[in-house]
């Protein structure tokens, strides 16, 4: 995936992705813009959650909005 659609796709999945880990900031979300891999460590960290459930909840929320589990690289 190219670096626009990443953040394109980044984009839309804010929202959800708050939704899921209601404490999170758009100052956290900004700081990642689309960089999973980056993100899904600092949310291990954040709440304490194992990398393979953070992985599997943002799968969930990449198919509730239609979209495949490959935004920002992973």
């Amino acid at each position: 995936m190219n670096r626009t659609a990443a953040e394109a796709k980044w984009k839309a999945l804010r929202g959800r992705i708050k939704e899921t880990w209601g404490d999170l900031t758009d100052d956290d979300l900004d700081r990642f813009d689309g960089q999973r891999d980056q993100f899904v460590g600092h949310i291990q960290e954040r709440y304490g959650t194992s990398r393979e459930d953070v992985e599997r909840r943002l799968d969930e929320i990449d198919r509730a909005q239609g979209a495949e589990s490959d935004w920002g690289g992973s």
